[in-house]
């Protein structure tokens, strides 16, 4: 299956591609009552994924599966031998033009890099930073840029390897893989997002390397809720939205590579 036609399957999958397949359906079969059922179940749904107390319900058994590494922990992995840190791409803000037209990680993946820069300076370890150029041939791959911003971020250059074909987490642990064994590394320090470690960690782990998470940037309400809470937010949604992406990729997952 291309990598194409995944991604839009995944689309329809989930929200708000899900409810609106669903609220569409309803009205074509509105006369009936499975149709009104339909669109009902499309618009609660919809209002539902979009509350804080849904989304931290989704969220937090992906986020709490691993603890974080604090920044007071770096230094215990100093010059560790047989160790490497793995840097995993999450998408990239094209020709930013406060950047002169540079390329720069998007959103949650500048929580990556920065927490992976000051890991590498903490610990002398190598990054290598992972990803191609998944639907955009072309484009600078995800791997140099990252390579790129962490010499910005005081990264030297011969700290930093790019691995520039990725265009799933798969296959970031496939490749990096071949890369690490090179070097005989057979441990990596993984930096990811909380809700993105799980299934990393199983990719990693699927390569017989030993894995210990770096999971950065958590999602969620530390603060409490109130009546707003039970509102819809459209970050709220985007979370929710990312929560149930992981998994289905987890599913996916395990029904490809079972067998790897």
């Amino acid at each position: 299956m291309s990598l194409l036609l995944v991604k839009v399957c995944s689309q329809l999958l989930l929200p708000p591609g899900i409810f609106m397949v669903t609220g569409f359906l309803g009205v074509l079969l509105w006369a009936k009552k499975l149709g009104k059922w339909l669109v009902i179940l499309s618009f609660s749904g919809l209002w539902l994924i979009s509350t804080e107390p849904v989304r931290d319900v989704l969220m937090q058994p992906l986020q709490q599966a691993y603890p974080p590494l604090t920044v007071s922990h770096m230094s215990q992995w100093q010059q560790a031998p047989g160790t490497a840190i793995v840097l995993l791409g999450g998408g990239i803000y094209e020709n930013a033009p406060e950047f002169d037209g540079m390329d720069v990680s998007r959103d949650a993946a500048l929580q990556r890099l920065i927490f992976a820069a000051q890991l590498q300076q903490s610990s002398g370890l190598v990054v290598y930073a992972s990803g191609g150029t998944p639907l955009n041939e072309g484009e600078t791959p995800e791997g140099e840029v990252m390579r790129q911003w962490l010499m910005r971020l005081g990264v030297p250059d011969d700290k930093i390897e790019a691995e520039n074909f990725a265009n799933t987490t798969w296959d970031n642990a496939l490749l990096v893989k071949a890369m690490l064994q090179q070097r005989g590394v057979h441990r990596v320090l993984l930096v990811t997002n909380a809700w993105h470690m799980p299934r990393s960690v199983r990719c990693f782990e699927k390569q017989d390397l030993q894995v210990v998470p770096v999971p950065v940037d958590y999602a969620g309400n530390t603060g409490g809720y109130d009546v707003r809470s039970w509102l819809p937010q459209a970050a709220v949604l985007n979370d929710s939205s990312i929560a149930l992406h992981e998994y289905l990729g987890l599913l996916w997952y395990e029904v490809k590579y079972s067998d790897s």
